[in-house]
């Protein structure tokens, strides 16, 4: 149905209630339990019934999805939790946290509850059960190929090219990925774009370091050296892997960026308090927050919006360069590296 033509008693027949109870449901007046307000909820949500957008600007909430969140990323989804709680407050919506076990009991979620952000690593493994609640549903990640929910992200793949582009102008021929985890799908398009680009130069290599974060960066470095390889740059998955990088590069005895330049992802604080200073890619984290709660905004509050196909929307992120890169040298530090591991 369209919301031109659903009505209470559409919904009051699909409920089995009376227009009474529905009418009072749908526009927060005392007289129902909060039991009876989430079912009429939720069906005019399902059905394309226009809530009152007095009553949901009054009263709505968007709940902020997460999972627990390791220590260096909890940067990132604070300032998305930052960025979309300005935007409510435009729009006169709250933001409120809850852990993604949360769903788990779509009975515990309050009438009030106009829409659902997923700020959690792989949201395609809670976006099934969301989108099971009724409300409007957005990722704050790559969700499942054609999966009907909204997602808004960085521009992963963009970024690889960038910064691939950024190392071979300064004669970098041999470039190495450097990650922890293979199976998050932001970090696996920013290698396809650093791959894609050094494509465009003939005899470039792009090598791929993959390391347990728990037990550091200097061991699978190591091995990589000693297979044949020496990368004159470094492009980490993220600042928090950089930082490592550089610090167990001091041990080595190998110099950044005289020796070997890094590249960082995200800009958090410690880029810029690391010595030398990371040269990184900067998201636009508070605005990728306030792009979510916009998307639940337009989609809870504007009926027409309703009927919009689901949207993927990416924003565009900005090259940083600092003190950790450089032109490409010799390669003769992979010898004295070497002999300082010993």
């Amino acid at each position: 149905m369209s919301s031109s033509r659903v009505t209470i008693q559409d919904l009051a027949d699909r409920l089995g209630l009376s227009k009474f109870s529905v009418s009072r449901a749908l526009s927060g007046k005392p007289g129902v339990g909060k039991a009876t307000r989430d079912r009429v909820l939720r069906a005019a949500h399902s059905m394309g019934y226009r809530v009152s957008q007095e009553f949901a600007q009054t009263n709505g909430q968007v709940l902020f999805i997460r999972q627990e969140v390791d220590p260096v990323s909890s940067e990132l989804w604070l300032n998305l939790l930052h960025g979309a709680e300005m935007e409510g407050e435009r729009r006169g919506l709250s933001v409120v946290p809850r852990q993604a076990r949360y769903l788990n009991d779509p009975a515990s979620i309050d009438s009030t509850v106009v829409g659902l952000i997923l700020a959690v690593p792989y949201p395609a493994e809670l976006s099934g059960i969301a989108a099971k609640i009724g409300l409007p549903v957005v990722c704050a990640g790559y969700v499942g190929a054609l999966e009907p929910v909204d997602h808004v992200v960085g521009t992963d793949w963009e970024a690889g090219v960038a910064v691939g582009r950024f190392l071979m102008a300064r004669g970098h021929r041999e470039i190495a990925f450097v990650h922890g985890n293979a199976k998050l799908l932001g970090r696996a398009e920013r290698f396809r774009g650093l791959r894609d680009a050094m494509r465009e130069v003939e005899g470039a290599t792009v090598h791929d370091i993959v390391f347990d974060e728990s037990v550091g960066f200097r061991e699978a470095f190591l091995a990589h050296l000693r297979a044949g390889s020496a990368p004159t740059a470094l492009f980490c998955a993220h600042d928090g892997i950089a930082v490592n990088v550089i610090s167990e590069l001091a041990r080595l005895d190998v110099r950044v960026p005289e020796d070997v330049s890094v590249v960082g992802f995200n800009d958090f604080i410690s880029a810029s308090q690391v010595v030398p200073r990371l040269t990184t890619v900067r998201t636009p984290q508070l605005e990728l927050g306030a792009a979510m709660m916009r998307c639940i905004a337009d989609r809870a509050l504007n009926p027409d919006f309703r009927t919009v196909p689901p949207m993927r929307i990416a924003l565009v992120s900005e090259l940083i360069e600092r003190e950790s890169t450089g032109p490409a040298t010799s390669t003769q530090w992979r010898a004295r590296c070497l002999a300082a591991a010993g």
